[in-house]
């Protein structure tokens, strides 16, 4: 009993910690994934959650830095009781948000009307066709991506170590000084923080994104592999898997999956376009500086000096042709009100919000592709100067 229960104490804290971490790397990327469930939760339950929408950030951060600090709680023995309070009650938030988001999700692709239909109806839905659903809960951020079952599953798994620990949380006494629990804690929230902090002032340390240095944009729109579908086709109140499409015309089509879906492109979504037309295709074409603003009435333009300063030096380089421009999510309006106050005298285009969002965490940053490959990132608070970008190309 006592081996099982360090072990459960050990495992669970870890956990923990290790899902914290991957998330306050990037703590923008869980405001997203907040964002989302705020507005699916003001569609199924009530219109009040869509205020949450604005402190989602703040949200993000202190849900990931209670994670590590509460795992790193668990190791130390401290304050074992209050702790393992709060460790049920987020277990069981965490669950019924994956359990959520798996049953959502799961009526609304198949239109299902059995349990999960029920449950997506229970939750507010008038019909699993209408349930705006989260694909991905998250969990890991985007260091490990879990499919919707698979998280829920995760969830219903720990909560057997979460209860046991719980139901024996008197028997878990400190083995440390009290001295050394305090600055085990102190530590640990400080680090977390500054991490969180330095990943939204600066960028995340680490970027596991298919935009991250190093990816190839055009390589990541294409599949791995020919992708291969499996047919769900019914006759009779009969549903039957084909890997073919049937001849057989007895047979109606009901829906359809991916079979091998680790081959699906890693971007789907990644277009640029402005008045006069397209122009995904010619942002791989030769070296390309963006400078990415998803909200220009966000962006102080006495921010972007150094920018329009790098701009125009980048007009006056001879041996290697590196064009600039930006990609906003803002309507025309305000990006011309922009460009005019700082100065901006190159092209822009537009781009989806959320696809901005996913390559440039801040608000604004500049992005370098060469031929479509990404070269550099660098948020605005560390805008480069011309050497720093050549040097990036070679």
């Amino acid at each position: 009993m006592k081996i099982l229960l360090q072990f459960f104490r050990i495992f669970t804290g870890a956990l923990f910690i290790f899902s914290g971490s991957v998330k306050l790397i990037d703590p923008v990327g869980t405001q997203i994934k907040m964002e989302e469930y705020f507005e699916v939760f003001a569609q199924a339950f009530h219109p009040f959650f869509e205020h949450f929408v604005a402190f989602a950030l703040p949200i993000a951060v202190i849900m990931c830095v209670a994670e590590v600090v509460m795992g790193f709680a668990l190791l130390l023995f401290y304050k074992m009781r209050i702790n393992m309070w709060l460790f049920l009650l987020l277990m069981i938030f965490f669950t019924f948000l994956t359990g959520y988001t798996a049953m959502a999700l799961y009526a609304k692709e198949h239109q299902e009307t059995g349990f999960a239909g029920w449950f997506a109806s229970f939750a507010g839905v008038a019909s699993p066709a209408e349930i705006n659903a989260v694909s991905d809960c998250g969990c890991f951020g985007d260091f490990i991506k879990l499919r919707p079952w698979e998280s829920f599953l995760k969830d219903l798994i720990l909560m057997v170590p979460t209860l046991f620990l719980f139901w024996n949380r008197k028997k878990l006494e400190s083995e440390f000084k009290e001295s050394v629990n305090v600055t085990g804690m102190v530590l640990s929230l400080g680090l977390s923080c500054f991490v969180a902090w330095h990943a939204i002032e600066h960028l995340p340390m680490f970027d596991f994104r298919p935009y991250k240095v190093g990816a190839n944009i055009k390589k990541n729109m294409e599949p791995s592999e020919p992708l291969r579908y499996v047919y769900f086709m019914e006759r009779n109140g009969e549903t039957k898997e084909f890997t073919e499409y049937p001849t057989d015309t007895t047979w109606k089509f009901k829906t359809m999956e991916v079979a091998n879906p680790d081959a699906k492109p890693k971007i789907t979504d990644y277009s640029l376009w402005n008045d006069e037309g397209d122009f995904t295709q010619q942002s791989f074409e030769g070296n390309k500086l963006f400078l990415i603003i998803r909200k220009a009435d966000k962006v102080d333009p006495k921010d972007l000096k150094k920018v329009a300063s790098l701009f125009n030096n980048m007009a006056k380089l001879g041996s290697m042709k590196i064009e600039c421009s930006v990609i906003t999510g803002s309507d025309a309006k305000s990006m011309e009100l922009l460009r005019h106050e700082a100065q901006l005298a190159v092209p822009y285009y537009y781009g989806d919000g959320t696809v901005l969002k996913t390559i440039m965490r801040s608000n604004a940053g500049l992005w370098m592709l060469k031929y479509g490959e990404v070269k550099g990132k660098w948020h605005l608070n560390d805008c480069p100067d011309i050497h720093e970008v050549i040097e990036s190309l070679k």
